[in-house]
């Protein structure tokens, strides 16, 4: 561990406690969030894993003028985004777990296309070719002066370590660079079974993305789909509360078709951009999940209220990714990683949805749960104990 590790720890953890202090001050205005997830836990028990659902869903879609795709694996969905992309060589996105999931932005920066993230923290990311440490919020790790000095050295300029002039700088990168781009690739919260893609956002930059001129590609899991649009606005309503502290993100954007008019004898002609919408729905194990012991985890938002909360997660950094995202690594073959686990059961307390990965992480891990958890406490003791000396000897507050 150098100076550099020390200070994302340091940073990410103001960030991390910054978020749950105003999540605390927003609860008591908005208290009706935990009858809400509440409701919205059911709808996930009904809904993952839901064949019919599904099956409807994708027929509304399809009724509603999207071009759906089912993506059985990660390479069934990169051919099907490359032959989409038809030869473009710019793109613009924004921000996709998914996308991370199947390393999408890799994928085509090596085949030759220049991906533009027009996520902030996103494109700090990718500009500094760093992790993410957070879900909603990837740069959190990263203190206003690293990211000054590491963005000065890459756009060969002086900038000033204030989060303001780091913010205009990187619109006005982002502006010019998707400028070319014809195909605009996004995720979504949620997907409905009357055929609507519900995307919540707060930069306004997902409205620029959706509607490049070509294409708009729509990359989700078949785990994110919904009864009703009601249930999917209230599911994104307790995601924005969990993953920002407050109620309401500055967007919500629920699309159900292209852009028309009916404006001439009732006609409907398509009007405006993008000219065709792809709706890519990966499953890539979900369904395999689902019929199995772990299918609770396909209940999740994606707040990542399970990684600000996680203590291992706070000293281990991307070593231990956290709460959901820890098990799912070892449900796809990383049961080491599980080592880290203090068995606090945070992560089940502090997830809106109560999901119970602690159970699922106990029953993954191998050896008695009083083995590993002494051991993972020495473990985390020792660690802590190594970034609080250094903290000291680099001074950081």
């Amino acid at each position: 561990m150098d100076i550099g590790d020390v200070e994302k720890l340091v940073a990410m953890n103001k960030a991390f406690k910054l978020l749950r202090e105003r999540q605390k001050e927003n609860l008591k205005r908005y208290p009706e969030i935990k009858s809400i997830a509440k409701k919205i836990r059911g709808v996930r028990e009904r809904s993952t894993g839901n064949k019919e659902l599904l099956s409807e869903s994708i027929e509304n879609f399809e009724r509603r003028g999207f071009d759906v795709y089912l993506a059985k694996n990660k390479e069934d969905a990169l051919k099907a985004i490359t032959e989409l992309l038809e030869g473009e060589r710019v793109v613009a996105k924004s921000k996709s777990n998914v996308a991370k999931e199947i390393s999408l932005r890799e994928e085509l920066e090596s085949r030759g296309v220049e991906v533009v993230e027009t996520d902030i923290g996103d494109r700090i990311i990718q500009i500094l070719n760093e992790d993410p440490s957070h879900p909603t919020g990837p740069a959190a790790h990263l203190s206003v002066r690293m990211i000054a000095e590491k963005l000065s050295n890459h756009f060969k300029t002086e900038i000033v370590p204030s989060a303001e002039n780091i913010v205009e700088l990187l619109r006005e990168d982002i502006k010019k660079r998707v400028e070319n781009a014809a195909v605009g690739i996004t995720g979504a919260n949620a997907i409905t079974r009357e055929g609507a893609v519900v995307v919540v956002h707060n930069e306004g930059n997902i409205y620029e993305v959706m509607h490049r001129p070509k294409r708009w590609i729509i990359l989700t899991g078949i785990d994110k789909v919904y009864p009703s649009l009601e249930d999917a606005v209230a599911a994104a309503k307790v995601q924005s509360f969990f993953a920002t502290g407050e109620m309401l993100p500055s967007f919500t954007e629920i699309i159900s078709g292209n852009a028309k008019t009916a404006d001439i004898e009732k006609k409907l002609i398509k009007s405006g951009s993008p000219e065709e919408i792809s709706l890519i729905l990966l499953d890539n194990g979900r369904s395999e999940i689902s019929a199995s012991e772990f299918k609770e985890i396909l209940y999740c938002l994606g707040c990542g209220n399970c990684v600000v909360n996680c203590p291992a997660h706070s000293v281990y950094g991307n070593r231990f990714p956290g709460g959901r995202f820890a098990l799912i690594d070892a449900i796809k073959g990383d049961e080491n990683i599980l080592r880290f686990c203090l068995s606090c059961k945070k992560c089940k307390k502090n997830c809106p949805l109560e999901i119970d990965i602690p159970r699922m992480i106990s029953n993954l891990r191998e050896g008695s749960e009083l083995y590993n958890f002494l051991i993972s406490h020495i473990m985390w003791l020792n660690e802590r104990l190594k970034v609080e000396l250094l903290k000291v000897a680099f001074r950081f507050q």
